[in-house]
């Protein structure tokens, strides 16, 4: 007998189990069996789909309240800033007073959402960008909460001012010092989570702030545009992801190196092995930054 195909409504995006089991899409027997897989409780995908961070932002639609609203990394993912894990919490605000609790795998946030800090994207609703900065600065570690603030500024779809603004009308309120913290330190011209992360390791050991994406010249020829500069010092920093091993990458690293270092530049390198204990890169910057200027 040739196997039942999956009904299309199944197939194209997250589906609750009791509306597949009640229109008579799906036997429970089969629902049950290696054909789809759980997302949430009680809410199902085809076996095989990629399960991101986007699609548990879907299942939880399913099952929560309409008026609930995405916001700090579930909302950031949907402006093109899918820096939450594949496995991370969906971030959820609803009003307070509210009872519902979402399941397993669903952060309710009970905070007051004005209408101003809606919209819909996608079909989603999520808070406004700087609401979701300002949810996710008050609410998550330093580090992820820079990443998302500092990837909201990059895609241009928050701005300095709008943080600003948003930090002279929350003064007083809960959450304000944390959410100052990040705002000051974020800067769109950071291009990844862990480019963000090496700028918060220096900035809480005292290093003087970086250029960001600085454009390196030799008589008026470009050579690099690298992570971090301090141009005074003639000193660079760069962080070293898992794409600079691969082997064609590397010898575009080395001869690059060697130009920077012909220019006059002292260059470091950090690693996630120095974001785990910056200790040595802490210390090599502050003795390049010591010496002086060429």
């Amino acid at each position: 007998m040739a196997a039942l195909r999956i009904p299309p409504p199944l197939r194209e995006r997250p589906f609750r189990a009791r509306d597949a089991l009640s229109d008579g899409l799906v036997s429970r027997r089969r629902l049950l069996g290696p054909e789809f897989q759980r997302v949430l409780h009680g809410v199902y995908v085809v076996a095989g789909t990629s399960i991101d961070h986007g699609v548990r932002c879907q299942a939880a639609r399913l099952v929560l309240p309409p008026e609930s609203v995405l916001t700090g990394h579930s909302a950031a993912w949907w402006y093109g800033v899918p820096f939450a894990r594949d496995d991370a919490v969906v971030m959820v605000a609803r009003p307070p007073g509210t009872r519902v609790d979402g399941p397993r795998g669903i952060k309710v946030h009970r905070t007051p959402v004005q209408v101003e800090d809606l919209a819909i994207v996608d079909g989603m609703r999520v808070t406004s960008p700087v609401r979701a900065a300002w949810d996710v600065s008050t609410l998550a570690q330093p580090a992820p909460a820079l990443a998302i603030v500092d990837g909201l500024l990059h895609r241009g779809v928050l701005t300095a001012n709008a943080l600003d603004l948003r930090l002279a009308c929350g003064a007083g309120t809960w959450g304000v010092t944390r959410a100052r913290e990040i705002f000051n330190l974020a800067d769109g011209r950071s291009e990844s989570p862990s480019e963000t992360q090496v700028r918060l390791t220096m900035h809480r050991g005292g290093i003087l702030p970086p250029v960001l994406q600085f454009e390196v010249r030799v008589g008026g020829k470009f050579v690099a545009r690298v992570d971090f500069a301090w141009p005074e010092r003639r000193v660079i920093l760069e962080y070293d992801g898992a794409h600079h091993a691969e082997v064609l990458q590397m010898g575009r690293d080395r001869r690059r190196l060697n130009e920077l270092v012909n220019a006059g530049w002292v260059v470091l390198h950090a690693t996630a092995a120095d974001l785990r204990d910056p200790t040595v890169l802490l210390r090599s910057l502050r003795s390049a930054l010591a010496r002086p200027a060429a």
